[in-house]
């Protein structure tokens, strides 16, 4: 494999000294606010953090010469005088933090008995809640950290083995803070028969800093549709959670990840995913952003094996002041693989959208098939969308095309459906609800298909 690229974060050459202490400031403040890191399960974990802690300090969070956070300015929703937690229980369950006053009753109709119910305070594992009856037998769900403390095989190699060589700074703070998260295991030859769901409550006081940390791993010739959904409950000031999730779908496996982002303005969120796809290996990831004062999805995949099919999609309603950033980056580092992305936005009122997508085609990848598309509805003159699709290419034997379109409702349509007796919000809502269908219609787990189609029903009314 010749060429040896990722992401690329900054433009920025080596900081001086005075700055990189700075930036050790900032980090060592944080440490020092946060009760207990991954690295207290297990040593190995430890020197993965501890070289992340190096690595952060090194270029520190993203300023507005960052190249890959031009329209995100992260120092804008996150200062250094927010405090590091690692999440937290509802009342009345040991270590919680009693201020909240959140109870069961206040997520519990988020929970479905459709699934396998896994529920996460501010990132944090809370088995107590969680309804596990229809898990079955092998496939093992549990607090990351307990997983590294138990000396589990898998936790342990397979941490950070994505994010290791990220250039992205907010990874680097994930890995160097993270104190838990989920870790996911399905076995060897096993279809999961029950979708996993897992619930996401975001709660909590002004000023409050999260890194959760996730790992899903699929072995050989596994199945997993995993749903993911993010909730603020009773929230009382601005938090900031900045989650980072590994995937690895090992030769012949499939990946069904589902996503909603249903937070308050309150909520600001950073996203990392790094999937790794394998040989002949399957994974369809669909992303429905439609509420929360900041959300960045950083989502990256990584094609290491020949034959192997991957599907990025997301839509992302954005209204009122909101910002909703989608970053995307798709390597095919080995030949006879496909991949296809569609983004869709929908961007009104004072609202700002991002689209940055990247494809790679590694010189070792001849014969790759990959497709992106960014369409963009605009519903009114202040509403602002940034797109910039890309494409590198160092094969010669490929398929490759992307694009992107921007505008307004069609004026002919909209004419034509009020001649037909239909008011012009009614209208207007048809066509938005035709214009997202085709990125929900991705999903196909029915039940939450609904689910995701009746919530943009919502939010574009």
């Amino acid at each position: 494999m010749e060429l040896v690229t990722a992401k690329k974060n900054s433009k920025r050459g080596a900081l001086g000294e005075a700055e990189v202490s700075k930036n050790k400031g900032i980090l060592n403040k944080w440490l020092s606010d946060a009760d207990a890191r991954l690295g207290n399960a297990n040593p190995v974990t430890k020197s993965k953090q501890q070289k992340a802690e190096d690595n952060f300090a090194a270029v520190g969070l993203p300023n507005r010469k960052t190249e890959d956070f031009k329209y995100t300015l992260i120092r804008t929703y996150l200062q250094e005088d927010y405090i590091a937690k690692n999440g937290g229980i509802p009342v009345g369950v040991q270590n919680f933090e009693p201020s909240l006053s959140l109870r069961v009753e206040d997520f519990q109709p988020l929970l479905s008995d459709d699934y396998v119910s896994v529920v996460l305070i501010n990132g944090k594992y809370v088995p107590e809640y969680s309804r596990l009856k229809k898990l079955p037998e092998g496939v093992t769900i549990k607090s990351l950290f307990k997983a590294l403390e138990e000396g589990n095989e898998t936790a342990i190699k397979q941490f950070n083995t994505g994010l290791e060589n990220t250039t992205n700074p907010l990874a680097m703070l994930n890995t160097a803070l993270a104190g838990d998260g989920i870790f996911i295991s399905v076995p060897e030859n096993f279809s999961c028969p029950v979708p996993v769901h897992v619930t996401n409550i975001c709660t909590g006081e002004a000023k409050s800093l999260y890194n959760p940390r996730h790992l899903v791993y699929l072995h050989k010739n596994a199945e997993l549709t995993l749903i993911e959904s993010y909730h603020s409950v009773k929230q009382t000031g601005k938090t900031f959670t900045n989650s980072a999730t590994e995937f690895i779908i090992e030769d012949n496996a499939s990946l069904e990840n589902y996503i909603l982002q249903d937070e308050d303005v309150l909520s600001q969120r950073n996203d990392v995913r790094h999937f790794t796809v394998n040989t002949g290996s399957r994974m369809n990831s669909v992303a429905i952003s439609l509420n929360g004062g900041m959300v960045r999805n950083d989502p990256t995949v990584f094609i290491n094996g020949e034959n192997a099919e991957v599907h990025l999609n997301g839509l992302f309603v954005v209204k009122e002041n909101h910002h909703t950033d989608n970053h995307t980056m798709v390597e095919h580092r080995a030949p006879n693989c496909f991949s296809n992305e569609l983004y869709k936005g929908i961007i009104a009122d004072n609202a700002t959208g991002v689209f940055n997508g990247k494809i790679l085609v590694y010189r070792d990848a001849q014969k790759t098939n990959a497709y992106q598309s960014n369409k963009n509805i605009l519903m009114g003159d202040k509403a602002t969308i940034n797109t910039k699709p890309q494409l590198e290419i160092y094969a010669d034997d490929v398929r490759c095309t992307h694009g992107t379109t921007t505008g307004m409702l069609n004026e002919e349509a909209l004419f034509y459906m009020r001649s037909r007796g239909l008011n012009e919000k009614l209208a207007k809502n048809i066509l938005l609800q035709a214009f997202a269908k085709e990125v929900s219609n991705t999903i196909k787990n029915e039940s939450f298909r609904t689910l995701i189609e009746q919530k943009i029903e919502e939010n574009i009314q």
